[in-house]
């Protein structure tokens, strides 16, 4: 055999194999089977295999917006709340502004809370609010800080409760981080 034809042999000895490569050893319309990370036999190819997957979920764009929400009242019972709002003492002044717009007087800051769920509860009787000391729960999800918020209500008070105000966080992120932050100021209730 001269050059040319141990050239032209071993061309078609590759163009022979590649196909059965690309198979890893099974034959057409098969696919390797793997156990234990070695190949241990051959199966039929699954209808819908070589389909395009749809593409992955969108991923969202942009920053969170991390907002405050405060928690007013007054010494008479009334209460004032605001949220959403992007600065602590602009959460303060507009949950004041709500205790005093719902006719309380002397109403001051109570709690305040940074991009988290929040719940209010207080005791009542036969649907009506009783005199006690309302509660206030911070978290990571609301139904859990409204049951927090009722538990810890019923423990202060040995009566009923009930939620009386309850909130997400405007962005509704996914998870707290842990920079949650929650203060409560001179609690009267407490």
């Amino acid at each position: 055999m001269n050059m040319t034809s141990n050239r032209f042999f071993l061309l078609l000895l590759l163009i022979i194999g590649l196909p059965s490569m690309a198979e890893q050893g099974c034959p057409p319309g098969q696919i390797p089977a793997q156990a234990n990370g070695n190949i241990t036999s051959c199966g039929p190819i699954p209808s819908g295999y070589y389909e395009q997957q749809g593409s992955a979920a969108p991923r969202p764009i942009g920053k969170w917006i991390k907002t405050w929400g405060a928690v007013s009242l007054d010494g008479s019972g009334t209460v004032g709340v605001a949220y959403g709002k992007l600065s602590k003492r602009e959460a303060q002044q507009g949950a004041i502004s709500s205790c005093v717009e719902a006719g309380g007087e002397k109403c001051h800051d109570w709690a305040t809370y940074y991009n988290q769920c929040a719940a209010v509860a207080e005791p009542y009787k036969d649907g009506k609010s009783i005199g006690g000391k309302l509660q206030f729960v911070g978290g990571a999800a609301l139904e859990q800080a409204k049951a927090d918020a009722e538990k810890k209500c019923t423990v202060a008070n040995n009566s009923s409760c009930r939620v009386i105000y309850s909130k997400e966080p405007l962005n509704n992120a996914p998870q707290i981080r842990d920079t949650t932050r929650l203060m409560l100021r001179g609690d009267p209730c407490n």
